[in-house]
């Protein structure tokens, strides 16, 4: 029997702030995974059409709790600005479960849901089947 290869990960967003994503960035000392401006990429088209900064974890588990440790390290030293920010636009968790057939049981740290409630963060449940 063959067992079914799953990957987690999570991914905490800023979305469309009046904040430009470098501001944040140097607010709160993180270096993101992306950091885009509104048109930066094609300003002709007007893509991306929203500020986009957004960091995620890096760790190999199907465990969130430990993607969440891996987030929380640069986040919760942050949190005021990221609030800030985030009062301009909306912030997002995103739990990307990649794999076949049934998801996993996910349990959402309580932490994480804190935190989650301080920055008026949604969390989106996200499984992308191969």
């Amino acid at each position: 029997m063959t067992a079914i290869k799953r990957l987690m990960q999570l991914d905490f967003q800023l979305l469309g702030t009046t904040t430009p994503p470098k501001e944040i960035s140097t607010a709160t000392g993180i270096s993101p995974d992306v950091e885009l401006e509104q048109g930066e990429r094609n300003r002709e088209l007007n893509l991306p059409r929203q500020n986009v900064w957004s960091i995620k974890s890096k760790v190999k588990s199907e465990v969130l709790a430990e993607h969440w440790e891996d987030l929380e390290r640069s986040l919760k030293p942050s949190i005021v600005a990221i609030k800030d920010a985030a009062q301009t636009g909306r912030a997002v968790f995103t739990v990307v479960v990649t794999g076949e057939g049934r998801i996993p049981s996910i349990q959402i740290p309580s932490g994480m849901s804190m935190f989650a409630g301080l920055v008026n963060a949604v969390i989106d449940i996200d499984h992308l089947q191969y």
